[in-house]
């Protein structure tokens, strides 16, 4: 441990403080940002057992319109303050469920709330817990609307890109 590293820090004993690497070295900014950014991860979790047993309960017609309303009345910005803890992790179950189970679901809305169901859950990846990776349901969303011909334009991929950090969005693993 640095000698300077004083006991009562709030940091954990496997972080080393910035004082105690020399100017100009260039990893000390980026050991900062990985702290900040795991601990920031940290926040949050998701309890598999919250989450209903039978998938196609949680797809439910009245759950997506409300989950479509989100996009439709333009709060999606307020997401986290605006679901319950309770339904956080319930519904943080959604992010699981299999591609095949989410086309089934989805593939009788019209065009315009598979675009809503889509720019919801590219923000709900955010909240704690809620993280897909390629089991995103944005990529189903996605395909349903790329067979039907409508094709995401370039303004939605480019927003897609900047309030999600999922490489796989909108399409999936190649």
């Amino acid at each position: 441990m640095h000698p300077s590293w004083a006991p009562e820090s709030p940091f954990p004993a496997h972080c080393i403080p910035i004082e105690a690497f020399r100017p100009g070295r260039n990893f000390s900014t980026l050991s900062t940002h990985f702290f900040l950014a795991k601990k920031a991860m940290s926040l949050g979790s998701w309890d598999p057992k919250v989450e209903s047993k039978d998938s196609h309960l949680l797809l439910r017609p009245a759950l997506l319109h409300r989950l479509i309303d989100y996009d439709r009345e333009d709060k999606l910005t307020q997401l986290e303050q605006l679901l319950s803890e309770e339904d956080k992790q319930r519904l943080a179950g959604l992010m699981q469920i299999e591609q095949d189970t989410w086309r089934a679901a989805a593939e009788s809305l019209p065009e315009a709330d598979l675009l809503h169901l889509l720019r919801f859950f590219a923000v709900a990846e955010n909240l704690p817990g809620w993280e897909a990776g390629a089991k995103s349901p944005v990529i189903p969303l996605a395909k349903i609307l790329r067979q039907r011909g409508a094709r995401l334009n370039k303004p939605l991929l480019q927003w897609l890109r900047e309030v999600n950090t999922n490489r796989y969005l909108p399409y999936g693993p190649l």
